[in-house]
Protein backbone atom coordinates (compact mmCIF):
# COMPACT_ATOMS: atom_id res chain seq x y z
CA UNK A 1 0.00 0.00 0.00
CA UNK A 2 2.60 2.51 -1.07
CA UNK A 3 0.08 5.31 -1.35
CA UNK A 4 -0.95 4.86 2.29
CA UNK A 5 0.75 5.71 5.56
CA UNK A 6 -0.37 2.45 7.18
CA UNK A 7 1.82 -0.67 7.52
CA UNK A 8 2.03 -3.27 4.76
CA UNK A 9 1.54 -7.03 5.29
CA UNK A 10 5.31 -7.33 4.83
CA UNK A 11 5.82 -5.06 7.84
CA UNK A 12 3.47 -7.18 9.87
CA UNK A 13 5.37 -9.99 11.31
CA UNK A 14 16.58 -5.85 -17.09
CA UNK A 15 12.76 -5.78 -22.97
CA UNK A 16 15.95 -4.11 -24.07
CA UNK A 17 19.35 -4.43 -22.42
CA UNK A 18 19.94 -1.52 -20.07
CA UNK A 19 23.63 -1.62 -19.18
CA UNK A 20 25.16 0.28 -16.30
CA UNK A 21 26.91 2.56 -18.78
CA UNK A 22 23.55 3.44 -20.35
CA UNK A 23 21.59 3.95 -17.14
CA UNK A 24 20.58 7.54 -16.58
CA UNK A 25 21.30 8.36 -12.95
CA UNK A 26 18.58 10.31 -11.24
CA UNK A 27 20.56 13.35 -10.12
CA UNK A 28 19.56 15.96 -7.61
CA UNK A 29 19.26 18.39 -10.52
CA UNK A 30 16.75 16.11 -12.27
CA UNK A 31 14.65 15.91 -9.12
CA UNK A 32 14.85 19.63 -8.39
CA UNK A 33 13.87 20.59 -11.94
CA UNK A 34 10.84 18.33 -11.93
CA UNK A 35 9.69 19.49 -8.50
CA UNK A 36 10.01 23.09 -9.65
CA UNK A 37 7.96 22.37 -12.77
CA UNK A 38 5.23 20.60 -10.84
CA UNK A 39 5.18 23.21 -8.10
CA UNK A 40 4.20 25.84 -10.67
CA UNK A 41 0.93 24.02 -11.15
CA UNK A 42 -1.94 25.13 -8.92
CA UNK A 43 -4.26 22.97 -6.85
CA UNK A 44 -6.73 22.68 -9.72
CA UNK A 45 -4.03 20.66 -11.57
CA UNK A 46 -3.94 18.17 -8.72
CA UNK A 47 -7.71 17.89 -8.75
CA UNK A 48 -7.66 17.38 -12.49
CA UNK A 49 -5.08 14.59 -12.45
CA UNK A 50 -6.89 12.82 -9.64
CA UNK A 51 -9.93 12.68 -11.84
CA UNK A 52 -8.15 11.91 -15.09
CA UNK A 53 -9.56 11.07 -18.51
CA UNK A 54 -10.24 7.39 -18.60
CA UNK A 55 -12.27 4.45 -19.77
CA UNK A 56 -13.57 1.57 -17.69
CA UNK A 57 -12.31 -1.78 -18.93
CA UNK A 58 -13.30 -5.30 -17.94
CA UNK A 59 -11.15 -8.34 -18.72
CA UNK A 60 -11.90 -12.03 -18.21
CA UNK A 61 -9.19 -14.21 -16.69
CA UNK A 62 -10.38 -17.82 -16.54
CA UNK A 63 -13.83 -16.76 -15.38
CA UNK A 64 -12.71 -13.97 -13.04
CA UNK A 65 -13.86 -10.54 -14.22
CA UNK A 66 -11.13 -7.97 -13.74
CA UNK A 67 -11.61 -4.20 -13.72
CA UNK A 68 -9.06 -1.68 -15.03
CA UNK A 69 -8.83 2.03 -15.76
CA UNK A 70 -7.40 3.06 -19.15
CA UNK A 71 -6.59 6.54 -20.46
CA UNK A 72 -6.64 5.11 -24.01
CA UNK A 73 -3.87 7.41 -25.22
CA UNK A 74 -1.64 6.58 -28.20
CA UNK A 75 1.21 8.97 -27.38
CA UNK A 76 4.87 8.43 -28.07
CA UNK A 77 5.80 7.28 -24.56
CA UNK A 78 6.18 3.64 -23.58
CA UNK A 79 2.87 2.44 -22.07
CA UNK A 80 2.56 1.83 -18.35
CA UNK A 81 0.70 -0.88 -16.44
CA UNK A 82 0.10 -0.03 -12.78
CA UNK A 83 -0.49 -2.63 -10.05
CA UNK A 84 -1.73 -1.10 -6.76
CA UNK A 85 -0.95 -2.50 -3.30
CA UNK A 86 -3.05 -4.73 -1.05
CA UNK A 87 -6.60 -3.47 -0.73
CA UNK A 88 -5.95 -0.44 -2.91
CA UNK A 89 -8.17 0.22 -5.91
CA UNK A 90 -7.47 1.36 -9.45
CA UNK A 91 -9.68 4.40 -8.83
CA UNK A 92 -7.26 5.63 -6.16
CA UNK A 93 -4.44 5.68 -8.73
CA UNK A 94 -6.50 7.42 -11.42
CA UNK A 95 -4.35 10.56 -11.02
CA UNK A 96 -1.58 8.69 -12.86
CA UNK A 97 -3.69 8.51 -16.02
CA UNK A 98 -2.81 12.16 -16.75
CA UNK A 99 0.29 12.61 -14.58
CA UNK A 100 2.62 10.20 -16.41
CA UNK A 101 2.88 12.17 -19.64
CA UNK A 102 1.91 11.42 -23.22
CA UNK A 103 1.62 7.66 -22.87
CA UNK A 104 -0.96 4.94 -22.44
CA UNK A 105 -1.61 4.15 -18.78
CA UNK A 106 -3.66 1.21 -17.55
CA UNK A 107 -4.34 0.56 -13.85
CA UNK A 108 -5.55 -2.87 -12.80
CA UNK A 109 -7.76 -4.05 -9.97
CA UNK A 110 -6.47 -7.56 -9.26
CA UNK A 111 -8.96 -10.12 -7.96
CA UNK A 112 -10.74 -9.27 -4.73
CA UNK A 113 -9.98 -5.55 -5.06
CA UNK A 114 -11.88 -2.57 -6.33
CA UNK A 115 -14.48 -3.47 -8.95
CA UNK A 116 -12.98 -6.83 -9.87
CA UNK A 117 -14.59 -10.14 -8.95
CA UNK A 118 -13.75 -11.69 -5.60
CA UNK A 119 -13.79 -15.46 -6.17
CA UNK A 120 -14.04 -17.84 -3.23
CA UNK A 121 -10.49 -19.07 -3.88
CA UNK A 122 -7.56 -18.47 -6.20
CA UNK A 123 -5.40 -15.89 -4.44
CA UNK A 124 -1.90 -17.30 -4.90
CA UNK A 125 1.02 -15.29 -6.24
CA UNK A 126 0.52 -17.03 -9.58
CA UNK A 127 -3.18 -16.10 -9.73
CA UNK A 128 -2.34 -12.46 -9.09
CA UNK A 129 0.43 -12.06 -11.65
CA UNK A 130 -1.75 -13.86 -14.20
CA UNK A 131 -4.39 -11.18 -13.58
CA UNK A 132 -1.77 -8.59 -14.55
CA UNK A 133 -0.80 -10.55 -17.67
CA UNK A 134 -4.46 -10.97 -18.66
CA UNK A 135 -5.05 -7.21 -18.52
CA UNK A 136 -1.80 -6.55 -20.40
CA UNK A 137 -2.84 -8.93 -23.19
CA UNK A 138 -6.48 -7.87 -23.45
CA UNK A 139 -5.60 -4.16 -23.49
CA UNK A 140 -2.97 -4.78 -26.18
CA UNK A 141 -0.18 -3.13 -24.23
CA UNK A 142 3.04 -3.39 -26.27
CA UNK A 143 6.11 -3.86 -24.05
CA UNK A 144 4.84 -1.75 -21.15
CA UNK A 145 6.65 -0.53 -18.08
CA UNK A 146 5.30 -2.41 -15.07
CA UNK A 147 4.82 -0.28 -11.95
CA UNK A 148 4.05 -2.12 -8.73
CA UNK A 149 3.17 -0.64 -5.36
CA UNK A 150 3.78 -2.45 -2.09
CA UNK A 151 2.35 -6.00 -2.27
CA UNK A 152 1.48 -5.28 -5.89
CA UNK A 153 5.25 -5.40 -6.56
CA UNK A 154 5.64 -9.19 -6.50
CA UNK A 155 2.65 -9.41 -8.86
CA UNK A 156 4.38 -6.96 -11.23
CA UNK A 157 7.70 -8.82 -10.89
CA UNK A 158 5.98 -12.15 -11.53
CA UNK A 159 4.29 -10.78 -14.65
CA UNK A 160 7.60 -9.34 -15.88
CA UNK A 161 9.38 -12.66 -15.31
CA UNK A 162 6.76 -14.57 -17.26
CA UNK A 163 6.67 -12.05 -20.13
CA UNK A 164 10.25 -10.82 -19.98
CA UNK A 165 10.56 -10.19 -23.73
CA UNK A 166 7.37 -8.15 -23.60
CA UNK A 167 8.27 -5.72 -20.81
CA UNK A 168 10.27 -2.49 -21.26
CA UNK A 169 10.86 -1.61 -17.62
CA UNK A 170 9.95 -2.33 -14.02
CA UNK A 171 9.35 0.04 -11.10
CA UNK A 172 9.20 -1.38 -7.57
CA UNK A 173 7.70 0.98 -5.03
CA UNK A 174 8.93 0.32 -1.49
CA UNK A 175 8.88 -3.46 -1.43
CA UNK A 176 11.45 -6.22 -1.28
CA UNK A 177 11.95 -8.82 -4.02
CA UNK A 178 9.73 -11.44 -2.45
CA UNK A 179 6.15 -12.55 -2.20
CA UNK A 180 5.48 -12.63 1.52
CA UNK A 181 3.85 -15.67 3.07
CA UNK A 182 1.29 -14.56 5.67
CA UNK A 183 0.51 -16.52 8.86
CA UNK A 184 -3.12 -17.33 9.65
CA UNK A 185 -2.95 -14.91 12.57
CA UNK A 186 -2.54 -12.06 10.06
CA UNK A 187 -6.24 -12.06 9.11
CA UNK A 188 -7.44 -9.99 12.07
CA UNK A 189 -4.75 -7.29 11.92
CA UNK A 190 -5.13 -7.09 8.15
CA UNK A 191 -8.86 -6.50 8.52
CA UNK A 192 -8.17 -3.62 10.90
CA UNK A 193 -5.43 -2.06 8.78
CA UNK A 194 -6.42 1.37 7.50
CA UNK A 195 -5.63 2.41 3.91
CA UNK A 196 -6.54 5.93 2.78
CA UNK A 197 -9.00 6.19 5.66
CA UNK A 198 -10.77 2.84 5.22
CA UNK A 199 -10.00 -0.50 6.80
CA UNK A 200 -9.09 -3.48 4.63
CA UNK A 201 -12.31 -5.12 5.84
CA UNK A 202 -14.22 -2.24 4.24
CA UNK A 203 -12.26 -2.67 1.00
CA UNK A 204 -12.22 -6.43 0.50
CA UNK A 205 -14.75 -9.16 1.34
CA UNK A 206 -13.75 -11.17 4.39
CA UNK A 207 -13.55 -14.39 2.38
CA UNK A 208 -11.06 -12.74 0.00
CA UNK A 209 -8.86 -11.57 2.88
CA UNK A 210 -8.96 -15.04 4.43
CA UNK A 211 -8.11 -16.70 1.11
CA UNK A 212 -5.34 -14.17 0.46
CA UNK A 213 -3.73 -15.20 3.75
CA UNK A 214 -4.45 -18.94 3.50
CA UNK A 215 -3.12 -19.25 -0.06
CA UNK A 216 -0.11 -17.00 0.42
CA UNK A 217 3.37 -18.52 0.33
CA UNK A 218 6.86 -17.21 0.72
CA UNK A 219 8.50 -16.83 -2.70
CA UNK A 220 11.95 -15.26 -2.92
CA UNK A 221 12.46 -13.25 -6.10
CA UNK A 222 15.90 -11.88 -5.27
CA UNK A 223 17.65 -14.67 -7.18
CA UNK A 224 15.52 -14.06 -10.27
CA UNK A 225 16.09 -10.33 -10.77
CA UNK A 226 19.07 -11.13 -13.04
CA UNK A 227 16.61 -12.79 -15.46
CA UNK A 228 15.18 -9.37 -16.29
CA UNK A 229 17.18 -7.43 -18.90
CA UNK A 230 14.91 -4.39 -18.75
CA UNK A 231 15.74 -1.26 -16.72
CA UNK A 232 14.57 -1.46 -13.12
CA UNK A 233 13.99 1.22 -10.50
CA UNK A 234 13.25 0.89 -6.80
CA UNK A 235 11.75 3.89 -5.02
CA UNK A 236 11.87 3.65 -1.24
CA UNK A 237 11.13 5.85 1.73
CA UNK A 238 13.86 7.14 4.01
CA UNK A 239 11.81 7.20 7.21
CA UNK A 240 10.39 4.64 9.59
CA UNK A 241 7.83 2.39 7.93
CA UNK A 242 9.74 1.91 4.69
CA UNK A 243 9.89 -1.77 3.75
CA UNK A 244 13.13 -1.45 1.77
CA UNK A 245 15.79 -1.06 4.45
CA UNK A 246 19.46 -0.36 3.77
CA UNK A 247 20.32 -4.06 3.51
CA UNK A 248 17.58 -4.59 0.91
CA UNK A 249 18.76 -1.52 -1.01
CA UNK A 250 22.26 -3.05 -1.14
CA UNK A 251 20.80 -6.30 -2.51
CA UNK A 252 18.89 -4.43 -5.19
CA UNK A 253 21.95 -2.45 -6.25
CA UNK A 254 24.03 -5.65 -6.38
CA UNK A 255 21.46 -6.96 -8.88
CA UNK A 256 21.95 -3.85 -11.05
CA UNK A 257 18.74 -2.12 -9.95
CA UNK A 258 18.61 1.66 -9.53
CA UNK A 259 17.52 2.62 -6.00
CA UNK A 260 16.26 6.12 -5.15
CA UNK A 261 15.26 7.23 -1.66
CA UNK A 262 12.60 9.81 -0.81
CA UNK A 263 14.08 10.95 2.51
CA UNK A 264 10.88 12.46 3.91
CA UNK A 265 8.63 9.48 3.17
CA UNK A 266 8.02 6.16 4.88
CA UNK A 267 6.07 3.40 3.12
CA UNK A 268 3.54 5.91 1.75
CA UNK A 269 5.52 7.38 -1.13
CA UNK A 270 2.96 9.64 -2.83
CA UNK A 271 -0.08 10.05 -0.60
CA UNK A 272 0.98 13.45 0.79
CA UNK A 273 3.40 14.69 -1.88
CA UNK A 274 2.68 13.64 -5.46
CA UNK A 275 5.13 16.12 -7.07
CA UNK A 276 8.15 14.80 -5.14
CA UNK A 277 7.23 11.25 -6.07
CA UNK A 278 6.79 12.13 -9.75
CA UNK A 279 10.15 13.93 -9.67
CA UNK A 280 11.76 10.51 -9.25
CA UNK A 281 9.42 8.41 -11.38
CA UNK A 282 9.11 10.57 -14.51
CA UNK A 283 12.87 10.80 -15.32
CA UNK A 284 13.00 6.99 -15.24
CA UNK A 285 10.03 6.72 -17.59
CA UNK A 286 11.67 9.25 -19.92
CA UNK A 287 14.92 7.25 -19.87
CA UNK A 288 13.01 4.11 -20.91
CA UNK A 289 11.30 6.13 -23.65
CA UNK A 290 14.69 7.15 -25.00
CA UNK A 291 15.90 3.54 -24.89
CA UNK A 292 13.42 2.52 -27.57
CA UNK A 293 10.12 0.74 -27.57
Amino acid sequence: MTGASCPDPHALRAGREFNRSDRRRLSAIDVARTITLLATQNTSWLSRIRGGTMATVYVDNAGVRLHARDNQRDGSGVPVLVVPGTGEEADEYAWQLDALGDRRVVIVDVRGRGRSDAPASGYTWQHHYNDVLAVMAECGLRRPIMIGYSRGCPYAIGAALHAREQVSGLVINDYQARHVGLPSAAVAPLCRMRIHGRTLAERMPLHAIEALVEESEEVSLWERLHELACPMLVIRGGRSGSVVDDAAAVRYRAAGVEVVTLPERGHGLWSHDIPSYLAVLTPFLAAVDRGGQ
